[in-house]
């Protein structure tokens, strides 16, 4: 029985809910907040796509809650228990062990305070499956930049395996200044505050805050609701680099050409791209050469998302995939205007927003430590309003 998404949400600097954060998202708005960490012994002031309201400390936790009820409203009782709840992220509730040893050193001084007390990290699951009367298929994953996306594609196996009917994804990442400063220290954040994929003036990416949520199901959706299906993925390692992928893409098209076969599709079947598009130097390079070799001179329309959301880590997978099925439910494909292609990475953006054709697109997505992942969701019929 194939599996279709049932439900998708997203909560970014775009908006909180998804049809706000496509509704920026068409538009091109590239929320950035300057954030100042004057607590270093070198001030550091750096560019951060932030959610738009205040959910730190231990509200985290409710605030997951809300998120989770609103993507299982409408399962009852007997369904939720066939429900699995995948789980990816990359620091987890990282920013609440902060929180809790800034207040443990301003009680106790450094002698005494315990530094990143750890609160939950893989505990989130189990937390919410309790919580909602879920599954105990519970898991948590942490690879870097594909956990969501990887929990995506693990949900599509548990379905077909007849392990559950319904799959629940979350992918989470919220501020914390381990994440945050960790990649200022790499030189890896733009100094003009500005990502740019493909481009030849490309000088960084921006970090971002957000949430995405995908219901995987085995049944149809509702009448009315798009067609969304889940036609197959990959997942393949790279160990060229521990933070960047081969500039051949050799890897990264072997990924490609697995997520295709998976799905019982070819290269000429795909009608439009997701980029990783992280706007560093190397990571794009070794795409381009990916995409290249997969599609050959004929590359789909391809469209990157991290421009106007930030890198959301952990979280990048479920939300990016949240983000482009919300626009592909009303019929249309996001766009980078203004992004201009470098001639020797022959890949080149969207630059206006255009209509979105019924077929398989292909989702991106590539990690530090070279966990690479690939998904291939159809949309089928035309467009509708979900």
């Amino acid at each position: 029985m194939p599996t279709f998404i049932h439900h998708m949400d997203a909560h970014c600097a775009l908006g909180l809910g998804l049809e706000a954060s496509v509704a920026g998202l068409l538009a091109a708005q590239q929320p950035v907040t300057e954030l100042a960490f004057d607590q270093q012994r070198d001030p550091v002031r750096m560019p951060y796509c932030v959610l738009p309201e205040d959910t730190s400390g231990d509200d985290f936790y409710q605030y997951l809650e809300r998120i989770c009820a609103r993507a299982l409203d409408g399962l009852s009782a007997q369904q939720r228990q066939r429900t699995a709840l995948l789980l990816g992220s990359s620091s987890f509730d990282m920013q609440v062990a902060e929180a809790r040893y800034r207040d443990d050193l301003a009680r106790r001084g450094p002698e005494q305070a315990v530094p990143m007390p750890i609160v939950g990290y893989g505990k989130l699951a189990q937390h919410l499956g309790n919580r909602f009367g879920l599954s105990q298929q519970r898991h948590s994953y942490s690879t870097a930049c594909t956990s969501s996306a990887n929990a995506i594609l693990y949900g599509h196996r548990l379905l077909s395996a007849g392990l559950a009917d319904y799959a629940l994804v979350l992918g989470v990442e919220r501020f914390n200044h381990t994440s945050v400063l960790g990649f200022h220290g790499l030189g890896l954040i733009s100094p003009t505050q500005r990502m740019r994929p493909f481009a030849r003036e490309r000088d960084g990416l921006l970090l971002g805050e957000a949430v995405g949520t995908v219901l995987l199901g085995r049944g149809t959706p509702a009448a009315g609701a798009p067609r969304l299906r889940l036609c197959g993925g990959a997942i393949g390692t790279d160990n060229h680099s521990l933070t960047a992928a081969n500039t051949d893409g050799q890897q990264l098209a072997q990924v490609i050409h697995l997520a295709l076969a998976d799905s019982d599709l070819s290269p000429q079947d795909v009608v439009g791209v997701k980029v990783h598009g992280t706007a560093s130097l190397k990571n794009d390079e070794a795409e381009a050469a990916a995409m290249t070799t997969a599609f050959g001179g004929s590359i789909p329309p391809a469209f990157a998302l991290k421009p106007f959301v930030g890198h959301t880590l952990g979280a990048c997978g479920a939300l990016e995939v949240a983000l482009t099925l919300g626009c592909l439910s009303q019929g249309t494909l996001p766009a980078n205007p203004g992004i201009e292609p470098d001639a020797a990475l022959a890949v080149t953006l969207n630059q206006g927003v255009q209509s979105a054709r019924p077929g398989p697109y292909l989702f991106n997505c590539f990690a530090f430590g070279g966990n690479n992942n690939a998904l291939i969701i159809s949309l089928e019929g035309e467009g509708s309003t979900p």
